[in-house]
């Protein structure tokens, strides 16, 4: 009997020596898997699928970070690009889904050198362009049910959890991330944004498919940041009294803009 590699197997051996091509255990191993011809051989081979793999990673990361790379300039963008494709290949097939964690190396990196001090907000604003990336490829949420919110049993409202759209992020910032993002996707001649020190409390959402930002208040943060947690109801207005006293305003406005989209009232009931 002849032994059949399974598929999966080839494939997964070829993953690895594609994306980690400085790995030259994983490069012989795959290399026996090509058959070998007079014009490419099989360790070119393997050569021009990381340089085409490496080179669609760096441009999914460019598509997700935008801003960060006008800021940067394509060349040192595309070379802190690489090292993270380095540090961190891709490993499944969506690149859309690829680069989450790319705000880590940016503050890693203005952390390094006094003269990157000025560029600190880098990290923040790629969290900024992750929320807004995702939100435009997130599912479509169902229109929230006011009939069963209506229905529910009013001894029983504390326990209401309220879920938040898939597309829906949040963040807050010490940085006017929102502005600089803003002026960097457009041709505004302007080329400085105004700090007032301010905390951004930011809400990224995707309206008619577009994503979008928006700046909210302390307490609708809060409050939207607890229904992201999963607390309840009762136990979100139990502990912030402040909150509490507004919530019965805050809450249908949340829901009227799309953020809130739903509510689980038990673990058997989920009309979210």
């Amino acid at each position: 009997m002849i032994p059949i590699m399974m598929l999966e197997t080839i494939q997964d051996r070829l993953t690895v020596a594609i994306a980690a091509p400085t790995d030259a255990v994983a490069r012989r191993d795959a290399a026996g898997l090509i058959r070998d011809n007079t014009r490419i051989p099989p360790e070119l081979a393997l050569d021009i699928y990381s340089n085409n793999f490496m080179g669609a990673q760096a441009s999914a990361l460019a598509t997700a970070y935008p801003a960060c790379m006008r800021i940067l300039g394509e060349s040192c963008f595309n070379g802190l690009a690489y090292r993270f494709i380095a540090q961190t290949p891709s490993t499944a097939p969506d690149l859309n889904r690829y680069g989450e964690h790319f705000a880590e190396l940016l503050d890693a990196w203005t952390r390094s050198a006094s003269q990157l001090a000025e560029y600190a907000y880098l990290g923040d604003l790629a969290r900024l362009e992750w929320l807004c990336h995702t939100a435009y490829y997130a599912a479509d949420d169902p229109p929230f049910d006011f009939s069963a919110l209506s229905h529910s049993d009013n001894s029983r409202q504390g326990q209401i959890r309220f879920a938040l759209g898939h597309s829906i992020g949040l963040m807050q910032s010490n940085y006017p991330v929102m502005a600089i993002r803003e002026l960097n996707l457009s041709d505004d001649g302007a080329r400085t944004v105004a700090d007032d020190g301010q905390t951004d409390f930011l809400v990224v959402s995707r309206p008619a498919y577009r994503s979008v930002v928006t700046h909210v208040d302390e307490q609708s943060f809060r409050l939207l940041r607890a229904c992201q947690a999963g607390h309840t109801l009762g136990s979100i207005i139990e502990a912030d009294a402040l909150l509490a006293e507004s919530i019965q305003t805050r809450l249908p406005q949340l829901i009227e803009r799309g953020w809130i989209t739903g509510f689980t009232l038990n673990e058997t009931m989920d009309v979210s």
